[in-house]
């Protein structure tokens, strides 16, 4: 469950299929970034991750992360939102298969076989514009 409150206005860029830039902190403390799909339910941004790779390490070092989603016809539109991921497996690819349909209209699983997370990011700071 979220912690602080989004305001109604960033509602609609929170349910499009903008890209959210998700930063984590790298090993040596260097922000690292991945664009990546994501899914807005219940007060809450989710996304699914990959096993194995360098943004789920980061995040099982260093929970804390910012996720930025701009609205690409309106790039003065956005929201950033501060907090700490919690990460659960996802044998079933449950949120995986929610987040693609929500993309592309279907599942592919491109990489049979491989171990899957979905994080939760826990709000803690929230920073928006509201374009022009």
């Amino acid at each position: 469950m979220m912690s602080t409150d989004i305001p109604a206005e960033l509602r609609t860029l929170l349910e499009s299929t903008a890209v959210a830039f998700v930063s984590t902190i790298g090993p040596n403390g260097e922000p690292q970034t991945t664009p990546l799909w994501f899914l807005w339910r219940d007060g809450a941004l989710r996304f699914s991750l990959v096993g194995g790779r360098q943004k789920l390490r980061n995040l099982r070092r260093d929970p804390r992360a910012s996720v930025v989603i701009v609205d690409p016809a309106e790039p003065t539109y956005y929201v950033e939102l501060r907090g700490v991921v919690d990460l659960v497996a996802d044998p079933e690819l449950e949120l995986e298969r929610t987040v693609a349909i929500k993309y592309r209209g279907e599942h592919v699983d491109h990489e049979p076989g491989v171990e899957r997370f979905a994080a939760t990011l826990r709000v803690e700071h929230v920073t928006s514009q509201s374009g022009h």
